[in-house]
């Protein structure tokens, strides 16, 4: 089954609420995807539509009466067989992010051979990987098994999990998802990037007991909470609350026994991420025992990296956990520390707020706005918000419009800023 680009005016949504078609997913995955990586580099919007549109029909289709999921990774021009962690030479250490598993002769890149090798990527470790060949064409090079992966992953991951959808990732962020016509994610570093939001997060994680060089990845946590919220296409409510024992009502079904937090695995691993400053100089008559030590030292450095990582993964997978909960009736309320409080929180709805919309990330710039078109969950945040000055609220919609809603200690107003893919559109 040959794919064709789509005409280039099918790609211009023309309003908030227009379909987008995958073509039109191109120029927001070269400015979310980090060019400091460059497998995008060089490479012509018509082969990255192409890879797009290709994989999103493999979606569609069943081998032998099933649906599998379908999983690529595009490697770019010239990839290596082997993707060290950073800062790690082959052998240094049993871990690798990316092993590519050639095959003797490409294979077409078309619906047919995704739809065949899907039976194969069911494994969620498992990708076809698709390169662009010295002719200029994709093709399917081999298969690629991901490892311990994490920040600046050199690879693009589009995954098609259920028919209709494309998530669109590098190594643990989710760069966009794709559902039905519309951008479930992004826009979140409207909040994040600057302003009184960005800052409260700061002081919370500070309270949290991060230092500073754990901060952005306290963010980059928050981020990607977001974004399974937004993800999952069900709306929800998520809180950071600033304390570390939130207040919840009694009557609240599933409050939680406290247990396992996001803050301290993120504290961890930046410190095993950290050079221990060990001794670099040894006897030059000490050959054996310098030997030895090297071989010693390797060992650590492999065990940090092991380590380090089983606390990435442990932190991802309560990510997708946490972001799944959020589809539940009722708000998911996180302490500081970014633990589980509880989920499926009634809030209450008060009728007299000062809701103001920000029109710029500090709120020097707002409007007026009706809370009453908004629906429940949107006064239900509003009314946290502003009963909670210093925590976050994050509401999303069921379309994958995603609000933020905040009021700081000394301000009257709360908040509201609009983050989801009308932003997205709009920029």
């Amino acid at each position: 089954m040959a794919v064709t680009s789509l005409p280039q005016t099918a790609a211009r949504p023309e309003g908030p609420h227009a379909h987008l078609f995958p073509p039109a997913l191109v120029p927001v995955l070269r400015d979310r995807f980090d060019p400091e990586h460059g497998v995008l580099t060089g490479v012509a919007d018509d082969l990255l539509v192409h890879l797009l549109t290709t994989v999103f029909f493999a979606g569609l289709e069943t081998y032998e009466g099933e649906r599998n999921p379908v999983r690529v990774v595009f490697v770019g021009k010239k990839p290596p067989d082997l993707v060290m962690p950073e800062g790690e030479e082959p052998g240094a250490a049993p871990i690798y992010r990316w092993k590519i598993l050639r095959f003797v002769s490409p294979r077409p890149f078309v619906v047919r051979e995704l739809v065949k090798l899907g039976v194969a990527t069911a494994d969620e470790r498992i990708f076809a990987a698709v390169r662009v060949l010295d002719a200029g064409k994709l093709a399917i090079t081999g298969l690629a098994r991901e490892g311990v992966n994490g920040d600046g992953d050199p690879f693009v991951k589009v995954v098609v999990s259920r028919p209709g959808g494309l998530s669109i990732r590098s190594g643990r962020d989710r760069i966009l998802e794709y559902e039905h016509g519309a951008i479930l994610t992004g826009g979140e570093d409207v909040v994040l990037s600057a302003g009184p939001v960005r800052r409260a997060l700061e002081s919370t994680a500070g309270a949290a007991g991060l230092d500073q060089d754990a901060v952005p990845d306290y963010l980059d946590t928050v981020r990607a909470l977001v974004r399974e919220m937004a993800a999952h296409g069900r709306g929800g409510i998520l809180i950071i609350n600033d304390e570390e024992h939130p207040a919840i009502a009694r009557t609240s079904p599933y409050r939680m026994v406290p247990d396992s937090s996001l803050a301290p695995l993120l504290r961890l691993s930046r410190l095993l991420g950290r050079k221990d400053g060990r001794a670099r100089t040894h006897p030059p008559d000490r050959k054996v025992r310098r030997a030895s030590e090297q071989v010693s030292r390797s060992d650590t450095v492999a065990f940090r990296h092991l380590l380090r990582n089983s606390f990435l993964s442990e932190a991802e997978r309560t990510i997708e956990e946490l972001g799944a909960l959020t589809g539940i009736d009722g708000a998911t309320v996180l302490n500081r520390d970014l633990a589980l409080i509880a989920f499926g929180v009634i809030l209450p709805v008060t009728h007299e707020m000062h809701v103001v919309e920000a029109m710029d990330p500090e709120g020097a710039k707002v409007r007026a706005v009706d809370l009453g078109s908004r629906g429940t969950r949107h006064r239900a945040g509003a009314t946290y918000a502003e009963e909670h000055p210093g925590s976050v609220v994050f509401v999303a919609s069921e379309d994958g419009q995603v609000t933020c809603m905040f009021r700081g200690p000394k301000r009257e107003q709360v908040l509201l800023w609009r983050l989801g893919p009308a932003a997205v559109h709009a920029a």
